[in-house]
């Protein structure tokens, strides 16, 4: 019925009959880009965070790419507004009659919904507006075809404000439409016994360290700045929980460390790894990340949402289907809004589309070697988790500079599954590259290096003894093409 009169009528949509706000003379709108916070932004424009959050009523710090701020009077903070006169789209019936219409996305609308609602299909939508995936947003007009895939109709282009934009510089998105970045692992329990030479095929140039040690995380991120050397846009520690005060601390200095630069870190939460884990302590793991930490400007966030990547899904429960259940209790118990990105680690999609998405951890294996070339098989099982359950999902690319734990075997305190002990030589390089080669036939979304300073495993590109920062360098090529510049 309600297709029927769409072909007899001509709809009227309303898009702005809203307030737009402008500045002063002084003032000006900005477009957040990559590695914006607003300590920053304000620092450039010459104005205090709080007027930023006023003119914006903005009650936290966080701020999402893409997002619009005004920026305040300099000296006074105020803002002015005006009404601009609202725009109208219309939508005609085809001359064959079969009819479309022109639709803009609600809160809570999917393309799943949104077909069913005018009798058509996803495919046919994406078609029309030639979408690569299945992310709409709230305000989005969206051209509806019948269900043949047939269009018809035309649109008033909005007449745009007089206020002045600035563009977001061409950062690359995925297919969600959010940043690709690019993140490499860190680990933040070293001693410096770790570095004797018997547990560890190299050691790092700058010679042995303690992760505790501040001025050690600001070379990492500051001083020498080897995260921005390896053109990172961030890493992803690894964190056993808040009852580690160790990694907590260590994180807590890290985001410290970090403030003032582009680098913004994920966690990755290893609680359920840990001897005894319930999933009481994953909860509660899960909401202190949400509570302490996310908001912080140099945590990162994809479309304005927190991204947590969590490793090892069967354990503690033992098999798949135990931990699906137990990871839908979590899910349910710590972010039921689903306000941020859960990343499962895995080779199927068992845990999709309750987790937000896919990565592998390890991408080599002693008795499958080059389980990198499998990626595109992972990423295409994902895609087809995404269109039958119509859940925008990220695949993660995994890429590795090498591989050789040959000397943590009986390694004390060891908290890994059991897997077989093996090295691969990195040939200067070329192991590297070829485990990047892959990444162009999967569509991924963003970049995991393994790693930055997992020297138990042989996979940092933290500078060593034997190759300096050739691995820094490298990954700052790899990196950039993975983001197309």
């Amino acid at each position: 019925m309600r297709r029927i009169i769409l072909i007899l009528l001509t709809v009227t949509v309303i898009l702005s009959a809203f307030p737009i706000q402008t500045v002063e003379a002084q003032g000006a709108n900005y477009t957040v880009q990559a590695g914006d916070n607003l300590s920053r932004i304000a620092r450039k424009f010459g104005v205090t965070v709080e007027a930023i959050q006023k003119a914006n009523n903005l009650s936290g710090t966080v701020i999402f790419i893409g997002q619009v701020l005004i920026i305040p009077n300099g000296a006074s903070g105020a803002v002015t507004t005006t009404t601009t006169p609202p725009t109208t789209v219309t939508a005609t019936p085809s001359s064959a009659g079969s009819g479309s219409a022109i639709y803009v996305v609600k809160r809570g609308d999917n393309l799943s919904r949104i077909a069913r609602s005018f009798n058509t299909t996803v495919l046919a939508i994406q078609k029309a507006n030639k979408l690569t995936g299945v992310t709409i947003f709230v305000g989005q007009v969206l051209l509806i075809p019948d269900a043949s895939g047939n269009v018809s109709g035309t649109t008033s282009t909005p007449t745009p404000s007089t206020t002045t934009t600035t563009t977001t510089g061409g950062a690359a998105v995925n297919h969600l439409g959010t940043e690709r970045v690019v993140l490499a692992d860190y680990m933040m329990w070293y001693d410096p016994s770790t570095f004797d030479g018997n547990k560890t095929w190299d050691v790092p140039s700058a010679g042995a360290y303690n992760s505790d040690d501040f001025g050690t995380i600001q070379r990492h991120i500051r001083h020498i700045a080897q995260a921005q050397q390896a053109c990172l846009d961030g890493f992803t520690p690894h964190w056993y929980g808040p009852q580690d005060s160790r990694t907590t601390n260590n994180f807590n200095k890290l985001l410290q460390a970090s403030g003032g630069t582009n680098l913004r870190h994920a966690i990755v939460i290893q609680t359920n790894i840990v001897p005894g884990a319930t999933e009481q302590m994953i909860i509660e793991a899960i909401k202190y990340v949400m509570n302490n930490w996310t908001s912080n400007a140099n945590y990162l966030k994809l479309g304005g949402k927190p991204l947590i990547i969590f490793t090892d899904m069967p354990r503690p429960w033992g098999s798949d289907a135990a931990a699906l259940a137990a990871w839908t209790r979590i899910r349910a118990a710590a972010d039921p809004s689903r306000s941020t990105i859960w990343m499962a680690e895995g080779l199927v999609t068992t845990f999709n589309p309750l987790f937000d998405g896919l990565y592998a951890y390890r991408i080599d294996h002693r008795d499958f070697p080059q389980s990198w070339l499998k990626q595109s098989r992972w990423s295409s099982a994902l895609r087809s988790v995404e269109r039958s359950s119509n859940t925008p999902l990220y695949f993660a690319d995994t890429i590795a500079a090498g591989f050789d734990d040959t000397k943590s075997v009986n390694a004390p305190g060891d908290l890994r599954n059991d897997a077989p002990h093996f090295a691969r030589d990195r040939r200067s390089g070329q192991y590297y590259r070829d485990t990047f080669s892959v990444v162009t036939k999967t569509g991924g979304d963003f970049l995991f290096v393994k790693s930055f300073n997992e020297w138990i495993e042989g996979t940092e590109i933290e500078p060593g003894r034997s190759y300096g920062d050739l691995y820094l360098n490298l990954t700052c090529e790899l990196g950039n093409r993975y983001r197309g510049k």
